[in-house]
């Protein structure tokens, strides 16, 4: 019996030694992702991660979190709910930084759309120790399609 587990557990961890690595996502998707994160946190209204999280822009963690609760309150007040976002586009722009482009409608409680219905934003990221964060977040043409930006 003990032969048995042995020659198991041998064939486990030769499996294990010559299974191919786990595929690894291409930097885009990886920013891709991210901003997907983004938008679940932003949806939930969630200034506090959003600036620790998600944020480097100059302002401390306390400053940026009260920027954005301060935004949150007045959206809220115009009916916000959440953003359904329609497309997300990601480059690598260099080693470090990336480009992000998103196409999405900002939706009542009842999903009614606030006017304009379509919308687009743009976000500079540049990776740090910890992570991808927006570094720059710039309006969008919600008509144009999403294109990296041209160096």
């Amino acid at each position: 019996m003990r032969l048995i587990a042995g020659i198991a557990a041998f064939l486990a961890i030769s499996a294990c030694e010559t299974a191919p690595p786990a595929p690894s996502l291409a930097p885009e998707k990886v920013v891709e992702q991210f901003m997907w994160n983004y938008t679940a946190t932003w949806n939930k209204h969630d200034s506090a991660a959003i600036a620790r999280d998600f944020y480097r822009m100059g302002a401390s963690v306390p400053e940026q979190t009260a920027s954005l609760e301060k935004g949150f309150v007045n959206l809220r007040a115009q009916g916000y709910h959440h953003s359904d976002i329609r497309e997300i586009k990601a480059c690598i722009t260099s080693g470090d930084t990336a480009w992000a482009g998103m196409k999405f409608s900002r939706l009542t409680e009842a999903g009614v759309p606030l006017p304009p219905k379509d919308r687009a934003s743009s976000y500079e990221l540049k990776k740090f120790a910890d992570g991808w964060r927006i570094t720059k977040l710039m309006g969008g043409d919600a008509s144009k399609p999403l294109a990296c930006p041209v160096s």
